[in-house]
């Protein structure tokens, strides 16, 4: 009996040498997953995996999908001054001491306090983005110490840019799209020929125009296409498609240029 047991020791020996690397191995890819630093949502990682020992069949599992909820968690923040703890939901600015507090980044659509979407409340952006202002006014901190203007400063900054990025659809759009981990990168984004070419009529027809008469259908109908692109990336946002919202959104920027041209001639040619 000795004999037998000692045989198959050596073979699960022998066994165990070989597909413990492989194990090892697998363990440390398996876990190499990325995500989108900046998503709140839940993904959906698909695959597929390949077990490959030395000396042994290979074989493959089915798909698998697997969800992954990724969660948005700030550092504990303390105040500069009087050295309490400060809520980062209910003191985003300030302590509850008075002092001005310096912020970490936060996403802008916290920061204005309206929900993560394409479609937003433009009065309530624009009312929170007021409120704010008033808050942070350097009228306020002209007694106040060097480093209470200067925060006050920075923060004042950042809320406009957290409203000018928010408030109109082309950089909402670009936002988001970044926020998703999906930025449009003009060189590596394919465009539609087709598109192109009608896009350069436009444009052609713009320079034709001679009176403002001329110049009207042509912003009339461009204003019916950039109303057409804002709609379809609301629904391409609201249906997760994020290639078709990159797609919509380059479009909606030739169109945006467009608008900005027609408006600029007016201007500097008919005084309009």
């Amino acid at each position: 009996m000795a004999a037998p047991f000692r045989r198959g020791m050596r073979i699960a020996a022998d066994l165990r040498s070989k597909l413990t690397p492989s194990l090892t191995e697998f363990h440390s890819s398996f876990g190499k997953y990325t995500r989108n630093p900046h998503s709140k949502k839940s993904s959906v990682v698909r695959s597929r995996l390949t077990f490959s020992f030395p000396d042994l069949p290979t074989f493959t599992l089915p798909q698998i999908n697997i969800t992954r909820r990724h969660y948005s968690t700030k550092a504990e923040r303390k105040c500069w001054k009087c050295g309490n703890n400060v809520d980062n939901k209910e003191q985003l600015f300030f302590c509850k001491c008075g002092v001005v507090q310096s912020i970490k980044e936060v996403d802008y659509f916290e920061l204005m306090g309206i929900p993560e979407s394409f479609d937003i409340d433009l009065t309530s952006l624009t009312q929170r983005y007021r409120d704010l202002q008033r808050q942070l006014h350097p009228d306020k901190y002209t007694l106040k110490s060097e480093v209470e203007k200067q925060i006050a400063e920075e923060q004042s900054s950042y809320v406009n840019t957290a409203y000018f990025s928010l408030l109109k659809p082309l950089p909402r759009a670009h936002y988001l799209l970044e926020r998703r981990g999906a930025p449009i990168e003009e060189e590596n984004t394919a465009v539609d020929q087709q598109f192109l070419m009608e896009v350069m009529e436009v444009n052609e027809d713009i320079m034709d125009a001679d009176t403002p008469d001329a110049l009207q259908p042509i912003q009339v109908s461009n204003n019916g296409n950039i109303n057409k692109c804002v709609s379809q990336i609301s629904k391409a946002f609201h249906d997760d498609d994020i290639e078709k919202a990159k797609e919509w959104t380059m479009k909606l920027k030739y169109y945006s240029n467009i608008n900005d041209k027609i408006t600029n001639i007016y201007q500097e040619h008919f005084g309009a």
